[in-house]
């Protein structure tokens, strides 16, 4: 070969002086003895017959320069990184190689369920559900170690009658394979990372757009809703719809396969209770078959078997309050709804025992000075209470069968009694909370169990309301002159006034409460349906200028109730238009100094709420 034809190299490798000439995919390398340089050297054919001083070369050439990673790659790689921890030495060897095909796995995967027949048709089911497929969708081990620690996140995690080690110690032993686990085990797996999804930032989850800096400042927020801006994330919820609808398919397919509502078993009983949060979420239903399902299981266990449920025993109050505490849920969000409350007094009895406080003594108790921990176990009897005064509502006032007799005045007094009770622990609870700033992590779960109570009680406000308003519009469409009482209708106008005054000073304390909330999984996760009642409620009610809520604590409390469902948006697509709705009107009655909306003072709001107590920010 000519040296004008030559190419010209540059050698990127280091060799000992001395060694005069190297070949390297047929180009002459020649180093100058003595000194550690190169020069560069035309390109000559490599000869048939060399002599003895060429070398054939046996390294390989050099790597070329690595691409630049996009944001969608980093996020991968460090939701990989957090799986390193979790996996096993032997697990995490299996996991590396996978890197190199995890960005074409995650196209792949997000674009299966994107086009999936499932999706094209889930939501045409009456209950807002998907309907059920076939599991096809085959999640990387990694992404569902990942999906199971966003689970622990979650308040439905606190449970106790999950048992999420030994799941995680199956899946484990499984390679995080969940088509390895035993049928019942696999489904309570499968719902859960479900249930996970609808929280994960995984981008094959939301999509490989990823997310923005806006997650992760909210995500480590100790007190989200008091950010100075709060972000809009509801486009997050309907990126991340396909693949959670898709997920929740297949595991409605894997419960009609295994038939969990007819075999009685811990893990189909923890399955039930996630299924019916999803069914209930979507539909607005109160309670599903599911929920029925699993108070029947935990009857069953409950009765045969005095171990089969964890921490039902007298020497475990702390697992007694939590239990009591997701039967309050699930009690009063049956009673909100119009529905009979799935489990019976016996059945209470049963799980956790008799509680013989009475809400006078538990209101002497938190004025009290006690410690946090006994706070926390004097909850048992705030539960047990709410759940009875839930009950009698239901069969004397607010229940199918009670709206079809006349209104028993009597009872209706003796519920405002209880209501009124109520209201004062809370308050004095409330108070606990913000007082045990000291401490981050009683701090932030006395937050939470503040919210939770509020928004409870809340429940039970605004069914009296709902309750009393649709009595007082049958009652004026019937003739009052002919067939109505009089007395009795003037009785039924006094005690609507009274429950709406109620009502709206319960719709600013939630709003509070719900500032305080340390994380945003107790807004996305945790009455985010009773969220968009009260912030319809408080729409409705301020266009109408209510009155006993100055209009400065009026917009703020809108205003926090906007942002808390463009949170909730990051989970749940949000069909209701409220956040544009509020802004609106936000608009609208602003006053020209806006910061006032932000200076409020005692005379705002004719009904002191917080007595001798000041918000504290976070």
């Amino acid at each position: 070969m000519s040296r004008q034809s030559a190419k010209k190299v540059q050698l990127a490798i280091i060799a000992k002086p001395g060694e005069s000439f190297v070949m390297h995919n047929q180009t002459v390398l020649v180093l100058v003895a003595k000194r550690k340089e190169y020069r560069e050297f035309p390109s000559v054919p490599f000869p048939d017959n060399p002599c003895s001083n060429f070398i054939r070369c046996t390294t390989t050439a050099p790597a070329p320069r690595r691409r630049r990673r996009t944001k969608a790659e980093m996020q991968e790689e460090r939701a990989m990184k957090k799986v390193k921890g979790i996996l096993s030495p032997d697990e995490s060897k299996a996991q590396i190689l996978q890197v190199n095909d995890i960005r074409t796995t995650t196209r792949e995967l997000y674009n299966s369920v994107q086009f999936s027949p499932a999706y094209s048709h889930c939501v045409t089911t009456p209950l807002g559900s998907p309907n059920p497929v076939s599991p096809s969708f085959n999640l990387p081990p990694n992404l569902i170690a990942e999906l199971f620690q966003t689970f622990r996140i979650l308040p439905q995690s606190l449970h106790p009658v999950i048992s999420l080690d030994e799941v995680e110690s199956s899946l484990r032993l499984a390679s995080w394979n969940l088509a390895s686990l035993p049928s019942q085990l696999r489904l309570l797996a499968h719902i859960i990372i479900t249930l996970a999804s609808f929280f994960s930032t995984n981008a094959v989850i939301i999509g490989p757009g990823g997310y923005g800096p806006e997650i992760a400042c909210i995500a480590l927020s100790q007190g989200p809703l008091k950010e100075a801006a709060v972000p809009d994330l509801r486009e997050y919820g309907v990126r991340r719809k396909p693949v959670c609808y898709q997920l929740w398919a297949e595991a409605l397919w894997l419960a009609h396969q295994e038939g969990i509502t007819a075999h009685v078993s811990r893990e189909n009983a923890v399955s039930c209770w996630l299924l019916d949060f999803l069914e209930c979420r979507f539909s607005g239903q109160g309670i599903s078959t599911y929920a029925h399902a699993y108070n029947g299981h935990l009857r069953c266990l409950a009765e045969t078997n005095i171990g089969a449920l964890p921490g039902c025993s007298a020497d475990c109050p702390e697992t007694a309050v939590l239990y009591r505490a997701y039967m309050m849920h699930d009690a009063v969000y049956a009673v909100t709804n119009r529905r009979s409350i799935p489990f019976s007094h016996n059945d209470e009895l049963l799980i956790v025992g008799q509680c013989t406080t009475s809400l006078e003594q538990l209101l002497q108790t938190f004025v009290s000075g006690a410690s946090n921990k006994e706070i926390f176990l004097s909850m048992n009897a705030f539960t047990s209470n709410t759940i009875r005064v839930a009950r009698e509502s239901s069969e004397r006032l607010t229940g199918v069968y009670a709206r079809r007799q006349p209104l028993d005045e009597t009872f209706v007094g003796g519920h405002f009694i209880s209501l009124d009770l109520l209201h004062s622990i809370l308050l004095a609870e409330r108070g606990r909370a913000l007082r045990a700033v000291q401490s981050s992590t009683e701090s932030h779960f006395l937050r939470s169990c503040v919210y939770a109570l509020y928004i409870t009680w809340g429940c039970l406000v605004l069914n009296f309301y709902e309750l009393l308003l649709d009595r007082l519009k049958d009652s004026s469409l019937v003739d009052s002159v002919a067939t109505t009482d009089c007395d009795a209708q003037e009785r039924l106008g006094t005690y609507f006034t009274r429950v709406r005054h109620l009502a709206l000073g319960a719709a600013v304390e939630i709003s509070e409460a719900l500032r305080d909330v340390p994380c945003i999984s107790r807004i996305t996760h945790l009455h985010c349906g009773e969220i968009e009642k009260w912030a319809k409620f408080l729409l409705e009610e301020s266009k109408t200028m209510a009155k006993g809520v100055g209009p400065n604590r009026l917009l703020r409390a809108l205003e926090c109730y906007r942002n808390a469902l463009r949170i909730v948006g990051f989970s749940w697509v949000d069909h209701s238009g409220l956040v544009e709705s509020i802004d609106r009107h936000i608009a609208s009655e602003m006053p020209d100094d806006a910061s006032n909306v932000d200076c409020m003072t005692e005379n705002d709001y004719t009904w002191n709420l917080f007595p001798s107590m000041q918000f504290v920010e976070i």
